[in-house]
């Protein structure tokens, strides 16, 4: 679902894209089991979603996540008892389904119009109907554009088909529906379960029934276009695995709606909980009460402006679960598609670099906030060198220092050492240094690590030909210790969490 946060603060609520619960996720296998052979625990963890989902859809928790208080019920429900599980499928109703105990279902009888590979639900009257039918045929067009861009041009996967479900037509269903009243755009919801992968899902879609410009601020159709883009590519993702990684799913949804609508810019409301203004966060961060899965778009927009669009398609397919696809969780993924590219620790390092001067790192990025700093000193002949310093880095996260060339350091032969003693280099650590000149294009250096994590390098440091040294510490790990609750990749912890970086910049003459 996509997260409105002018909505979400006037509603006071928490919500989020459509996406599995980072942390409290039963084991698969217990998840989906038969009630008769399912374990203790898997009974109490489906009868604790199913309070949750309760609580949440009867408005006595604005905290928790619709969508993921949803699709935890609906990856945990076998376990149920008989009548529960009956509870259950009425809560997880479509619209055109009885009974709902929430009033999501419409109060009049529902309308259908099918083109290409999309049914369009509705209602004529009620809060529910549309403003016309011309604007039901514009849904239906749009949804059709948007599944040629995503499935056919991009090459994803097609959503998986829901059979005879939505009017048996075996298309691709989506209900318009009044949403704004709960601070949603749009919804995702992972439906049926195929017979032969339990981690592939069918879904369908519930967007706004008009998106008033008086309650979204923008365009109805613009704004129907990017929610339309992000949703859909929601049900893309369960067709290749429903169980991954949050954060991803969000991230990559997020990535999509500037892919389909570049004009419309929506998703730099989220640039506030990205990386480029919290660059010590780690990527893989998924908050429910906060804003980091969808503003870490930037760092897929990153990925697909330096090696190609491909790339994020490719990380996709490495975290799949149908035949053919990679198994793996988020972050391995990530490494994975990267292999090519000069791997993973590299890459991670020029981004996190690249953050600190986003107008020459993103097409777009004079649009963008630049990445803050830890620290920014002055050398001078005077006071020539900072102290050896500690910086501990998290997990795919970075910090960043700057040095400036005093004004006593006029000599072109003045040059900046960087010292750096790092974690091992098997934790994948990675230092950027960016030298920003005053009538050259900026260069940057890698420094190199040895396997003890120590490494030095030497830049140009004259005030008449630099202007700026910045020095990126960054920690590419991408190993976790997963299951253990902590929410991260694999919904587990990281096995370099945040390890120290001793660092020390003296200004040299050569």
């Amino acid at each position: 679902m996509r997260r409105s946060v002018a909505a979400a603060v006037a509603l006071s609520t928490a919500l989020s894209l459509s996406a599995l619960a980072s942390s409290g996720l039963t084991d698969d296998a217990a998840a989906h089991a038969a009630t008769a052979g399912a374990s203790t625990d898997a009974r109490v963890q489906a009868q604790r979603a199913l309070r949750t989902a309760d609580r949440v859809l009867a408005g006595r928790d604005t905290r928790t996540d619709p969508s993921m208080a949803l699709l935890r019920l609906r990856l945990t429900m076998n376990s149920l008892p008989t009548s529960d599980r009956r509870h259950a499928a009425a809560i997880l109703a479509r619209p055109t389904d009885h009974p709902d105990f929430y009033g999501q279902t419409y109060s009049v009888k529902a309308k259908k119009k099918c083109a290409g590979h999309i049914c369009i639900h509705w209602v004529p009257t009620t809060r529910d109907a549309p403003p016309s039918t011309k604007w039901v045929n514009q849904m239906l067009k749009m949804m059709n554009n948007v599944w040629t861009y995503e499935v056919k041009k991009l090459g994803y996967h097609r959503p998986i088909s829901d059979g005879t479900r939505g009017g048996r037509s075996g298309k691709f269903d989506v209900y318009l529906k009044e949403l704004f009243h709960q601070g949603l755009y749009g919804l995702t919801v992972a439906e049926q379960r195929t017979s032969y992968n339990k981690h592939l899902y069918s879904s369908y879609l519930l967007i706004d029934n008009d998106f008033k410009r008086s309650q979204f601020h923008a365009k109805p159709l613009q704004v129907a276009r990017v929610t339309a883009a992000h949703e859909f590519f929601h049900a893309i993702q369960y067709g290749y695995d429903v169980s991954e990684d949050p954060w991803l799913m969000e991230s990559t949804a997020t990535w999509m709606e500037d892919q389909f609508d570049d004009s419309s810019n929506d998703n730099r409301q989220y640039l506030p909980w990205s990386q480029l203004r919290r660059p010590g966060t780690p990527l893989d961060t998924f908050d429910n009460g906060s804003f980091e899965q969808y503003g870490n778009w930037v760092f897929f927009e990153y990925l697909s402006e330096h090696y190609g669009r491909d790339v994020v398609r490719s990380v996709w397919n490495h975290a799949a679960s149908f035949h053919g696809g990679g198994h793996e969780y988020s972050a391995a993924a990530i490494r994975s598609a990267l292999g090519k590219h000069g791997g993973m620790t590299s890459v991670f390092g020029k981004y996190a670099s690249g953050n600190t001067v986003p107008g020459r790192s993103y097409s777009e990025g004079r649009a963008y906030p630049a990445a803050p700093l830890s620290s920014k000193v002055t050398l001078t002949q005077a006071a020539p060198a900072t102290p050896w310093t500690t910086y501990a880095v998290h997990h795919l996260a970075s910090v960043n220092l700057r040095a400036v060339p005093g004004a006593d350091l006029g000599s072109k032969r003045w040059r900046l050492q960087v010292k750096v003693d790092g974690p091992r280099r098997s934790t994948a650590p990675v230092v950027v240094v960016l030298v920003k000149r005053r009538h050259h294009p900026m260069t940057r250096v890698l420094v190199h690590l040895r396997k003890s994590g120590s490494g030095h390098a030497q830049v140009p440091f004259s005030r008449a030909t630099t202007t700026s040294v910045t020095v990126t510490l960054a920690n590419a790990s991408t190993r976790f210790t997963c299951h253990t609750g902590g929410g991260f990749s694999c919904n587990g912890t990281s096995k370099a969490p945040h390890p120290p970086f001793q660092v020390r910049l003296t200004a040299m003459k050569g």
